[in-house]
């Protein structure tokens, strides 16, 4: 299988793609390396990258006010609709978080204009949560809160209302037996701990009749009914009895699928990008590459191409021994999958 470079980030950290319905591509870049980062930027044809939307969403520096800026970049994603979300967790490495400061932001394509903002105040999300993932549907926001709560967000996009669902729940917490290895090595941060990253990844099926969800480390693939989540009258045990174990799976930083609800898997202890097939009972593995460095938040495209980030950031200097040993560039690549996302 041919794995086509898209665009490269000479040397901000990348990690995660959204491919709009026109064909734009976009990337989010935290600020989890000391190299400045334009938040999130578009790729250009000549694959380079111009920041986006512009203005202030794009030039946050400590210090600067941060309502109408994007102070971390953590995902972004392209709905059917045209519109850009981008997930603002506030929490850069390089600083001190901005409490206060998290957010998801809708840009509407069309206009490249910032079309709406729904703000996490402190009282919801307390000093160390962390905004993860998303996804929409015509009515609500599905977020991942990864660190403090293990939770996941409902946002109703009408009203603003946000409420959190399976907070600190076993089916969303990390398995704190759960490692990782990568090309012979132990996942490790600086200090010598396992990440433990709770519910991280997600993906609504084609019908948005049920949300696939993962911790960072696995080792299981679950899904819950979307209506389960949305009735506000259900409680955490209530809504936790519908949830299905779906696969055990390797440690993932992505989670992605078509309009066939196919599931695509950014393992990154195998620097490969796996399939799940509906119905299928075990995975397969599409293309296996060095380049694909902890491959990220991908997504499948209009062409038929499955896109996605060689992030490297386990071997970034918040890893191992505190050496930076990235290999630059930062790239987007793609592989042809042979389906479109709806």
């Amino acid at each position: 299988m041919n794995l086509i470079r898209v665009a490269a980030s000479p040397q901000a950290m990348l990690n995660g793609v959204a491919v709009s319905p026109k064909g734009r591509v976009f990337s989010s870049f935290p600020r989890w390396t000391p190299v400045p980062s334009p938040s999130v930027a578009e790729a250009t044809p000549d694959g380079g990258f111009l920041a986006y939307p512009g203005n202030s969403w794009n030039e946050w520096q400590p210090g600067m006010p941060f309502e109408n800026a994007i102070v971390n970049a953590h995902s972004v994603f392209a709905d059917r609709f045209n519109k850009l979300w981008v997930i603002d967790d506030a929490t850069p490495r390089v600083c001190p978080p901005v409490d206060g400061a998290s957010k998801l932001i809708k840009i509407d394509l069309d206009s490249n204009q910032v079309e709406r903002v729904y703000r996490f105040s402190l009282d919801f999300l307390p000093p160390g949560s962390v905004l993860g993932h998303m996804r929409v549907d015509e009515r609500y926001a599905y977020v991942t809160e990864s660190h403090h709560d293990a939770a996941i967000i409902v946002v109703d996009l009408g009203t603003g209302a946000v409420r959190k669902v399976l907070a600190n729940h076993p089916l969303t917490m990390a398995d704190p037996k759960a490692t990782a290895m990568i090309q012979g090595r132990e996942f490790r941060a600086r200090n010598g701990g396992v990440p433990q990253v709770h519910v991280d990844l997600l993906e609504l099926s084609a019908d948005g009749k049920w949300l696939y969800f993962a911790a960072l480390l696995g080792p299981m693939l679950r899904r819950v009914p979307t209506a389960a989540l949305q009735d506000a009258a259900l409680s955490d045990e209530q809504v936790a009895k519908t949830v299905e174990d779906v696969i055990a799976v390797p440690p993932l930083a992505g989670l992605a699928r078509d309009a066939k609800d196919n599931l695509y898997i950014c393992s990154f202890t195998q620097d490969a990008i796996l399939r799940l097939k509906p119905g299928a009972g075990m995975l397969e593995t599409l293309i296996t590459d060095p380049r694909i460095s902890f491959p990220n938040e991908g997504c499948v495209g209009p062409d038929g191409c499955f896109y996605f980030p060689g992030s490297q950031i386990h071997r970034s200097a918040r890893f191992g021994d505190g050496t930076s040993e990235v290999q630059l560039p930062f790239e987007v690549m793609k592989i042809p999958v042979g389906e479109k996302r709806d």
